[in-house]
């Protein structure tokens, strides 16, 4: 429900306690050449900025897409590292620790 039906006045009446009076006047006339030079290159710019926006979502996209691609699962002989990463070994010292265990044979 919007504000106009519920309390039966507009809001610029309730602010201004006058009603506003819009004439719509075209400000732009075909005929004068400089204005239509100036439509024309804007146009331009847009369609040039079109272009380099769409240019950067492609390569956004491109990049996101090989981010979040299932990458293909370990086979049988791979080789792979252990990262210790999240095993608990005695040592007190991580900076001590082995960072990988060595080359495993995926069976």
């Amino acid at each position: 429900m919007s504000i106009y039906k519920a309390i039966k006045q507009i809001l610029f009446f309730i602010n201004y306690k006058f009603h506003s009076i819009i004439h719509k006047i075209s400000t732009i006339e075909l005929d004068n050449l400089y204005i239509t030079i100036k439509i024309e290159h804007f146009k331009f710019l847009y369609n040039k900025l079109k272009n380099k926006f769409s240019f950067v979502k492609n390569r956004i996209v491109k990049y996101y897409n090989i981010k979040k691609m299932k990458r293909s699962s370990f086979e049988k002989g791979d080789k792979v590292y252990l990262f210790c990463k999240n095993i608990i070994i005695k040592q007190p010292n991580d900076k001590l620790n082995f960072k990988k265990f060595g080359l495993f044979i995926i069976i």
